[in-house]
């Protein structure tokens, strides 16, 4: 009887217990989600990168590109601290003029719509250039520069010419072209020592009889003007 006792015991031990159908589910299961996270742990690495540890861009999140929108409004400078600047700067460049006596000041293409009359203190000038800009008139005190020679005003918005301009007897050039002019304004007429002037691009409509006052004038444009007929008096 021991011996039957002895063999049951060694079937027992050798013969593991079979699992049951919902513990093969729960261990089937639980190897399942192990597996799963075992695989997001563990990154990627390929190359230089596997070296350093450092994760491989191809499994990682795309980055974010940047790109432009036009409907994204960006914030800008306040008109008025816009302008401010634009004027120091201005200051600044005249200041800068007078202190080095420069008798050529060169202000094209810089936006200007105004000039400020601390210009006139710049009486040594004998060139201003100032086309490209926004202005819409002259001040009077361009009228104080008697040593110009030269002004060129040429792709600006001016409809008339301040009559302090007769004060400049040396100006020879005078470079009107790309305005809003409607008519040659009368200072012009008196400018007696100008050899050249430029009106191309106005809105021109007639030409005084007063041009014959301009004696030393040798070049004239006015083409891509309204005029349709020249005074007699042109020809003196």
């Amino acid at each position: 009887m021991s011996s039957n006792l002895g063999k049951e015991k060694d079937c027992k031990e050798k013969d593991p217990k079979v699992p049951s159908a919902k513990e093969r589910e729960k261990e089937a299961k639980a190897s399942g989600g192990l597996g799963k996270e075992s695989k997001e742990k563990e990154p990627k690495t390929k190359g230089k990168d596997a070296k350093d540890g450092k994760k491989d861009s191809s499994s990682a999140q795309p980055g974010v590109a940047f790109s432009v929108d036009n409907t994204i409004k960006r914030p800008n400078p306040a008109p008025g601290a816009r302008k401010k600047s634009s004027n120091a700067e201005l200051i600044k460049e005249l200041n800068k003029c007078r202190e080095e006596n420069a008798i050529r000041l060169d202000l094209a293409k810089r936006s200007i719509h105004m000039l400020p009359s601390s210009i006139k203190e710049l009486t040594q000038l004998t060139e201003l250039y100032l086309y490209g800009n926004k202005l819409q008139s002259l001040p009077a005190e361009v009228g104080c520069l008697v040593n110009l020679v030269t002004l060129a005003l040429s792709e600006n918005s001016l409809t008339s010419l301040p009559d302090s301009l007769d004060n400049l007897k040396k100006l020879a050039m005078l470079d009107l072209r790309h305005n809003k002019l409607r008519e040659i304004p009368s200072v012009v007429y008196r400018l007696c020592s100008l050899a050249t002037l430029y009106l191309r691009f106005n809105r021109v409509t007639t030409v005084e009889k007063d041009i014959k006052n301009l004696s030393r004038l040798t070049t004239l444009s006015i083409r891509e003007n309204k005029i349709k007929q020249l005074p007699a008096e042109i020809a003196y």
